[in-house]
């Protein structure tokens, strides 16, 4: 049997501890027993490895409130702000821009250990210049242009208004996009019900749960019949490193918020990446 794979047990760990325990905190839940209960769950779960631990910790938390969307007003807020910071911004015409937009847009999610989400730096850096790992602009725009078919695998809310403007360029240049959408709340990502609303140039597909696309043996069959997938976000990344499909035609939009993740691509933290397959040196 395979072991559960992390970047690092104990700091993985940590961070779920952190991350889960902050979420409480945030929802207004002060009582003792819920960090305590919360944390015999983390412990239960470590030995399934780092997309187990973090997705049913969550799923865990919802049923404990009650609340299937413990943070749908937050979602609310971030696309909100999307918008309004979309419609401050000068657009060109270039199908890149709207790439490396999506990359650096990914600064949005909870609390994590070593970051914390802030409205304002997400103002303030969203045209932050990415780093380009296994690929770069020109070759991108020429792989594009030759792509008949992408999946786009979507993330947290309020960069999803980023993904819906480059999905939309995407299309717009001839290329059938398909995107896949949990289909569960997770943290504070978009879900299928909310993306079918969105997203009118483009097919949407509903996965089985809340897990990563990459998590989905049948879904990544799907996805081998693709020019390119586009991945949005850590979650995936760390779901595809730990599943490790046989997927070479992923393109990972992502900021290393993790400083696991910085280090092991080589990046400065939260630097928004451009990546196509994983260029990292091994844990």
């Amino acid at each position: 049997m395979r072991s559960p794979w992390y970047i690092s047990i104990n700091d993985c760990l940590l961070c779920v501890l952190e991350s889960r325990f902050s979420e409480l905190k945030r929802l207004g839940i002060n009582d003792a027993r819920s960090f305590t209960d919360l944390g015999k769950i983390v412990m239960e779960l470590a030995p399934l490895g780092r997309t187990t631990v973090f997705t049913e910790t969550f799923n865990y938390m919802a049923r404990s409130l009650n609340n299937v969307d413990p943070h749908a007003d937050e979602k609310l807020m971030l696309e909100r702000t999307a918008r309004e910071l979309i419609g401050r911004l000068s657009l060109s015409d270039d199908v890149i821009d709207y790439v490396k937009l999506a990359a650096s847009a990914n600064s949005v999610d909870i609390p994590m250990r070593g970051y914390d989400f802030s409205v304002d730096d997400f103002v303030k850096n969203i045209l932050e210049e990415p780093t380009w790992l296994g690929t770069n602009p020109i070759d991108l725009r020429n792989e594009l242009n030759h792509a008949r078919k992408i999946a786009y695998l979507v993330d947290n809310a309020g960069e999803f208004q980023f993904d819906l403007l480059l999905i939309e360029k995407l299309a717009s240049i001839g290329i059938n996009v398909v995107v896949y959408a949990r289909d569960k709340p997770y943290e504070v990502d978009v879900t299928y019900d909310y993306v079918i609303n969105k997203a009118r140039n483009a097919e949407v597909r509903e996965l089985p749960g809340n897990y990563s696309a990459f998590w989905y043996d049948e879904v990544i069959r799907e996805l081998m019949n693709y020019d390119l997938v586009i991945s949005k976000g850590l979650d995936n990344l760390e779901t595809f490193m730990e599943k490790s499909p046989i997927l070479k035609n992923v393109l990972f939009l992502f900021r290393a918020k993790c400083p696991l993740i910085a280090r092991l691509f080589s990046v400065e933290r939260n630097k928004p990446v451009i990546s196509m397959g994983l260029n990292y040196h091994q844990p």
